[in-house]
């Protein structure tokens, strides 16, 4: 390996273990609790050495949204491949909530924060993940139209709604809400049930099809 190839690699590690450092902060004292500062502190660099990687915590926020996007998409791999769209669709469903129940910090950064979307706004770049995991959506959409002759539905519109639907269950599961108007839903097999029966409801008034 040359020197250039050494350097190279040593600054792509250098830029993992600063996000890694964030992540750990970040999952012990909150978002608003991460600083540059103390991500210098834990790597033992200055800060002035993180910013020659990284413009603010805006854009390292960004990346981390980017690495819980490929987490999420590595635990939809099984239904991907699915090729009955409808149970595609209604696995992809169930996968998203299980991830973002049991990933909640990653989830929350992913779809929650606006320090990411700062970033995207400023810098102008992308948010390709998220916008990649949406076109896949719509895409099933289409294909779950044609199987069941809905021509009446438009695929974005009901992407949307699907997506609506599983981005609520995450966020009233993960801030205790379910267990507010259904008690019992504390037990996390009772609040896999309701998920389950909220999914199975969705498809039997859209699709008339029962899982």
């Amino acid at each position: 390996m040359g020197i250039s190839e050494r350097k190279e690699r040593e600054k792509q590690e250098l830029k993992e273990l600063i996000l890694l450092k964030a992540k750990e902060i970040m999952a012990r004292d909150g978002q608003d609790g991460l600083s540059i500062r103390k991500i210098a502190n834990e790597i033992e660099y200055s800060p002035a050495t993180i910013y020659l990687y990284f413009q603010d915590k805006d854009e390292i926020l960004y990346q981390m949204m980017n690495k819980g996007f490929s987490l999420m998409s590595a635990s939809m791999d099984e239904s991907f491949a699915i090729e009955d769209p409808l149970k595609r669709l209604y696995e992809i469903g169930r996968c998203y909530v299980e991830f973002g129940v049991q990933n909640w910090d990653w989830y929350d950064l992913m779809f929650n924060s606006p320090s990411p979307m700062n970033h995207i706004e400023r810098c102008s770049v992308e948010w390709g993940p998220g916008i990649t995991l949406f076109e896949y959506l719509v895409k099933t959409c289409e294909d779950a139209i044609v199987h069941t002759g809905r021509k009446e539905l438009e695929s974005r519109a009901l992407a949307l709604q699907l997506w609506s639907t599983v981005h609520g269950l995450v966020n009233l599961s993960s801030t205790q809400r379910l267990c507010v108007v259904i008690p019992e839903a504390h037990e996390s097999n009772i609040q896999n049930q309701l998920v389950d029966q909220t999914l199975k409801n969705i498809f039997l008034s859209i699709f008339n099809t029962k899982f």
